[in-house]
């Protein structure tokens, strides 16, 4: 089910139909919470212009990628220090984040 859910997610953003995406991927994350599928869901706000909604999804996540996209509705919003405090932690200056 879960496989399949991603799938509709991305046919969706495939196709431009952004309020469709965001629904479903609201629903992957609802019976199947990851770090992966909010991942799949903040991208799904960022391609609708919701930087807000991704913003407040990816606060506090550990992965890379999520860091990636956090940094990203950051910027989107000038929130330029967060962004680069995401990109670049400051318990660990020589740590980046890969694109």
């Amino acid at each position: 089910m879960e496989t399949l859910l991603t799938e509709s997610v991305q046919n969706s953003l495939g196709h431009f139909m952004y309020h469709n995406a965001i629904f479903m991927c609201e629903r992957l994350c609802a019976e199947f919470p990851s770090e992966t599928n909010m991942q799949l869901l903040a991208g799904c706000y960022l391609h609708n212009q919701q930087a807000y909604a991704a913003y407040h999804l990816l606060k506090g996540t550990s992965m890379a990628q999520s860091r990636y996209l956090f940094a990203l509705s950051c910027f989107q919003m000038d929130l330029l220090t967060e962004a680069e405090t995401a990109l670049c932690p400051p318990n660990d200056p020589t740590a980046e984040v890969e694109s």
